[in-house]
């Protein structure tokens, strides 16, 4: 069965980037009409397609409205891949209350809404990071100390001003972090990130910087990291999922993000990785029309 796949990509990388070149190349390797498709473009019809995978919309945090509608009539006319659904919860950081509530080793973090009248927040005191909550990277994080109070709640009040909803959490930067990949529902890869050159780095190509190093998971890590993934509805699995953890001193993972919308997965770091993407996708599109 030859199936017609298109990658989402934003008007700044019509043509998408390496990686999604990468993916291009398997699906037509594997007999498949695969092509880029920019999700802003009026003139294209998604019906057409048997899937639509976003893989290159990393301009969706500054058109997140523009950007869900766009999900929400792609998802009536084809299988977007991640569902729908799931993009819309995942989108906005504020689903991590949710995951906190169910009692997973989270990153603590406070949430203050664009309707929220005070600017103070619970981590003035110690080192910490305030970002908006709908945002595609720490390059949108913003980094203060403990005497940094006043230019917290500035820039508490100009995301706020900005109609974004605000997340505040420790700095947890110092510690280790481990980003976990899952594809087609399977633990795939990992690596290791520099948080703390992150949040200073400018954005590539439209894209956050991500700073690498080789890790091996843990067993603890492996746990939490799939634990991470249950409040998840089997019945709408996602495509890809990448869990973010971090380390605290003592060597505890704890969650720091779980991505479901436009993740860099870094397929470069797995052998074969955009074949196996590639086939997740087919075996995704062949399972629904079963």
């Amino acid at each position: 069965m030859t199936y017609r796949i298109a990658l989402a990509t934003s008007a700044a990388q019509p043509d998408l980037d390496d990686r999604g070149q990468e993916i291009l190349a398997a699906l037509r390797a594997a007999g498949h009409e695969a092509e880029a498709a920019v999700w802003t473009d009026s003139s294209v019809d998604w019906e057409q397609f048997d899937a639509v995978v976003i893989t290159g919309v990393w301009d969706y945090a500054q058109r997140y409205d523009d950007f869900l509608g766009w999900a929400w009539r792609a998802a009536a006319q084809s299988l977007v891949l991640n569902p729908e659904p799931l993009v819309r919860w995942y989108a906005d950081k504020r689903y991590l209350a949710d995951y906190a509530s169910e009692g997973l080793p989270m990153v603590p973090a406070q949430f203050i809404t664009v309707h929220d009248a005070t600017l103070d927040h619970d981590y003035l005191g110690v080192d910490h990071v305030v970002r908006p909550t709908i945002s595609g990277g720490l390059a949108e994080a913003f980094r203060f100390g403990p005497e940094d109070g006043a230019a917290s709640r500035a820039k508490l009040e100009e995301i706020k001003a900005a109609g974004t909803s605000v997340m505040v959490f420790p700095y947890v930067g110092e510690v280790g972090s481990v980003s976990l990949v899952y594809i087609g529902g399977e633990y795939s890869h990992a690596f290791g990130r520099d948080l703390a050159a992150e949040v200073n780095a400018e954005p590539a190509e439209g894209r956050p910087v991500e700073v690498l190093s080789d890790v091996e998971p843990t067993a603890a890590e492996r746990e939490i990291a799939d634990a991470a993934l249950k409040p998840i509805d089997p019945a709408n699995p996602p495509l890809y999922v990448r869990v973010d953890l971090v380390r605290t001193p003592e060597g505890d993972p704890l969650i720091l993000e779980v991505q479901v919308v436009q993740p860099d997965l870094h397929l470069e770091r797995v052998e074969n990785g955009a074949v196996k993407f590639a086939d997740a996708v087919v075996a995704r599109i062949a399972s629904t029309k079963a």
